[in-house]
């Protein structure tokens, strides 16, 4: 074979392995290497709703959202933010990849779905649940710069299970609220800080003594419900071995002014006409100088 035969032939062999096929995907284990695997974003996730990662390589950045509006997604259509969540990636590069990424379950209940229809852009992911459920594995195509999302399994998003596990330091980044057993006390909307924030109320003697409520759209005050519901604004939870606070969520980031108190200020109103009525004979005898046995006299 001559030097020049060889040299085409190499060359031919290049060509070969440079062919679409052999270049059509570029495998990237990002894992659990990026900001949402800390708890700075985790803290603001509860906190905002919203919670961001921004890499280099691959030039890309992550969501993860309780609102779609909040995702920085292009997202068509009419989604319900009362109970889906949102993950979308905003990816910069012409590269076809595969991306393997981890997401802590401090975000959602870990699940398995093998195709999760996109909200934005045209690539499904897949769902797994990996490290003894402590993350979600998500695995998607990228095949252009653009917008990728998918929606959240309702029963997986923050409102349920994996609240469970935030609450462990839900204190750190909400207000905390003492009812007065004669007064109501208020939270502004302000403080709950956006969907799915909490605000701590404690409650000395017990969450069954607790009366809550919320100022409805017409000025009326109804009553809070103990878990998510599509008609109110704002719910409350308890956390299991946790008998003196409740924990105030907002489903939208326009919440509604929340009132509390204990029933023991109904029983101590009670309690005080009873004492007075109970004072009624000794006072009718301090006044005419008659005996009334009948009223205890």
């Amino acid at each position: 074979m001559t030097r020049t035969t060889t040299m085409l032939v190499a060359a031919l062999l290049v060509v070969t392995l440079l062919t679409p096929a052999a270049l059509a995907q570029s495998r990237t284990t990002i894992d659990d290497d990026h900001a949402l695997d800390t708890e700075a974003q985790q803290a603001a996730f509860v906190q905002e709703g919203v919670a961001t990662a921004d890499l280099t390589a691959p030039d890309m950045q992550l969501t993860v959202a309780t609102e779609h509006d909040d995702a920085g997604c292009d997202i068509d259509g009419f989604h319900s933010d009362l109970r889906n969540d949102y993950l979308c990636v905003e990816y910069n590069e012409e590269v076809d990849r595969t991306i393997r990424l981890y997401i802590p379950a401090e975000y959602w209940t870990p699940y398995v779905r093998e195709t999760v229809s996109p909200v934005a852009g045209d690539q499904s992911a897949s769902f797994e649940p990996i490290r003894d459920n402590g993350y979600t594995k998500v695995t998607f195509e990228v095949t252009e710069p653009g917008t990728y999302a998918w929606k959240i399994n309702a029963e997986a998003s923050i409102a349920s299970g994996a609240k469970e596990r935030t609450l462990e330091n839900i204190e750190k980044v909400t207000g905390v609220g003492m009812p007065n057993a004669s007064t109501w006390s208020y939270i502004k909307p302000e403080q709950l800080a956006g969907n799915n924030s909490a605000y701590v109320v404690r409650a000395p003697n017990g969450t069954d003594a607790l009366v809550m409520e919320y100022q409805t759209a017409s000025g009326e005050w109804a009553q809070v419900p103990d878990e998510a519901e599509s008609y109110a604004p704002v719910y409350y939870e308890t956390k299991d071995g946790v008998d003196d606070r409740v924990y105030v969520f907002a489903t939208s980031t326009e919440a509604p002014e929340v009132r509390y108190k204990t029933e023991a200020a109904a029983t101590t109103q009670i309690g005080a006409a009873v004492r007075q009525i109970g004072q009624i004979p000794t006072r009718v005898e301090d006044i005419f100088g008659i005996d009334i046995p009948f009223l205890g006299g």
